[in-house]
């Protein structure tokens, strides 16, 4: 019969607790007489807690227990936090789509503002997850007066980073290339600058949530937390939301409003979210790094290039004039900016991004012009006539004029066996071959011309069968007969490659 397991009691969990902080280098025997002197001096108050313990504990063993990980942590606990973490998540999701779908029944959606938030860090420190803060920017933001106000600070932490110089200086010189402390750059009242931030975000007893990068949230808490527990920090909890899920509830409402077709789901606005079209945009961020020519990781750049984003994925939607500055980078050509037409598919790029340099162009649309800024010339449109090229290319090598033989016939053999026999008796008549694979092609004629595309139908234009047939073979490519002598050595008026001039 198997020996009855012992059960727990609070002396028990006593000694476990204490040989876990004060006794780690002792062995239990040892730890259990240091906490037995302890504890003989502890009178019943001090006890209860470790008593309750000892009595939970048997209550689970007389249920049969609680599965644990391979690291001692129970199945059951980590099975609740994650439920939580999930209801916490619908909860914000909730929290947004309402606060955006209220603006857009009150007829203010290009209204409501919205405040972006992101910060650097020098480094993490492992006990306890922080964050040591070094730049925070926030930003207020709304589809009609774009990027209207921005909130941007360096911090000096004021402490040293003792046992993570390695790790702080590496983060440092791969991202945002800040000193490190104690000769970090920025105010050093962590205090005032929480106070300064929610005076930014207006003085109000509830205040508005701070939106940031999902993959960010935890970082931009544990900053706000640091920069709290200063004791001249106001005591006022921020909330910190997605902006991802922001990003694709917005649209959701700018397609509707707009009666546009909305994306399907969100890991398409995800998507355009991250490919980040104005990274490399400069002028946006602060003068550090922007002499620095850092300005990507800057945090007033990230907010800036979020609030470029927003505008150039929803503004049209709802025609809002842009703003230079605001919803699009100051040196953008705004009349370069092309609306493609309702049936093509507008997600898959950014127009205002190609507008903002003197290299770039933008897509056709339908009957449309295509401009360039840099030497202001245009592209016609199908139905406008076609040019020709008229330059020689010396690249292809000198070209031999074959002689027309005399008596040639007006018209072609039908015969492929008659055609050979020409061709090559011309080929016989004291010219000498050419290595130059091109001079063969100097004896072909330039087909017919073509009308201005054999795919694009005209809305005036007829397609039967009659049309069709009069139509050469040779026009619609496969099936092409051979040309005949005449048609090889007939004169034509254009000119171009492997051309007789």
């Amino acid at each position: 019969m198997a020996p009855k397991k012992q059960c727990t009691n609070g002396f028990m969990v006593f000694t476990f607790e204490w040989k876990a902080k004060y006794g780690k280098q002792i062995s239990l025997r040892d730890a259990t007489a240091e906490a037995g002197k302890i504890w003989a001096n502890m009178n019943m108050e001090e006890r209860s807690p470790y008593n309750e313990k000892a009595k939970e504990e048997k209550v689970k063993m007389r249920k049969g227990g609680d599965k644990l990980t391979c690291v001692g942590t129970s199945i059951s606990q980590m099975d609740r936090q994650k439920l939580e973490l999930e209801q916490k998540e619908k909860q914000i999701k909730r929290i947004i789509e309402q606060t955006v779908r209220n603006s857009e029944k009150d007829g203010e959606l290009e209204h409501k503002a919205y405040y972006f938030i992101t910060v650097n860090y020098f480094t993490k420190i492992l006990k306890g997850n922080v964050y040591i803060p070094a730049e925070l920017s926030v930003c207020e933001y709304s589809l009609k007066q774009g990027v209207s106000r921005i909130f941007h600070t360096l911090i000096n932490p004021g402490t040293n980073v003792y046992g993570h110089q390695y790790e702080a200086q590496y983060h440092s010189e791969t991202t945002h290339n800040l000193p490190l402390p104690p000769k970090a750059l920025g105010d050093e009242n962590l205090g005032t600058i929480y106070n300064e931030v929610l005076k930014f975000l207006g003085d109000t007893d509830e205040y508005p949530p701070l939106y940031t990068a999902r993959e960010n949230i935890h970082i931009v808490v544990s900053v706000l937390d640091f920069l709290k527990s200063d004791i001249r920090a106001s005591n006022k909890s921020l909330n910190i939301y997605p902006i991802q899920y922001l990003f694709y509830v917005m649209k959701e409402s700018t397609c509707e409003q707009g009666e546009l077709e909305k994306p399907k789901n969100f890991h398409i606005t995800d998507a355009y979210f991250e490919r980040d079209y104005f990274e490399y945009q400069s002028g946006i961020a602060c003068q550090f790094h922007e002499d620095k020519d850092k300005s990507k990781y800057c945090t007033q750049s990230i907010i800036t290039r979020w609030g470029y984003m927003f505008s150039d994925y929803m503004c049209r939607d709802i025609a809002i004039p842009l703003i230079l500055g605001r919803h699009v980078p100051q040196n953008t050509n705004l009349e370069a900016i092309i609306t493609p037409a309702r049936a093509k598919c507008s997600e898959a790029n950014s127009l205002v991004s190609l507008a903002t340099s003197s290299n770039y162009s933008h897509k056709v649309g339908a009957d449309s012009k295509l401009y360039y800024d840099d030497n202001e010339t245009t592209v016609s449109s199908s139905n406008d006539t076609k040019t020709s090229y008229k330059n020689d290319f010396p690249a292809l090598g000198s070209r031999k004029k074959i002689p027309t033989p005399a008596g040639q016939r007006s018209r072609s053999s039908s015969s492929r066996r008659d055609y050979e026999e020409e061709y090559y008796a011309v080929l016989s008549e004291d010219v000498t071959p050419e290595l130059n694979p091109w001079a063969t092609r100097s004896l072909r004629t330039e087909s017919p011309q073509l009308p201005d595309s054999c795919f694009i139908v005209n809305s005036n234009s007829s397609r039967d069968q009659d049309n069709d047939a009069d139509r050469p073979i040779y026009i619609f490519g496969r099936g092409r007969h051979l040309p005949s002598i005449n048609e090889f050595n007939a004169n034509t008026t254009a000119r171009g490659p492997g051309r007789l001039p």
